[in-house]
């Protein structure tokens, strides 16, 4: 998922971060990164899963700061090392 999304065009990344449903792809994102990554960072992990949970609206807030990053620099960099 992480090379997936990593590869993808920015103008398709901006896209699937619209809040709307862009949450969902902050909160996979976050998730698989702590999966597949060499440092288990549990903070990222425990973010991603409270990403996931609508209700806290926390998933709202950090697809918006995940729309910002990837217009600017690209890449998803904020809370998911």
């Amino acid at each position: 998922m992480v090379k997936w999304f990593d590869e993808l065009d920015k103008v398709i990344k901006i896209v699937l971060l619209i809040p709307v449903w862009g949450w969902i792809i902050s909160a996979l994102y976050r998730i698989f990164k702590y999966v597949e990554g060499e440092n288990k960072n549990t903070f990222t992990l425990v973010i991603g899963v409270l990403c996931l949970l609508p209700f806290l609206c926390i998933g709202f807030v950090f697809s918006i700061v995940d729309l910002v990053t990837v217009a600017t620099t690209d890449k998803i960099s904020i809370l998911s090392e």
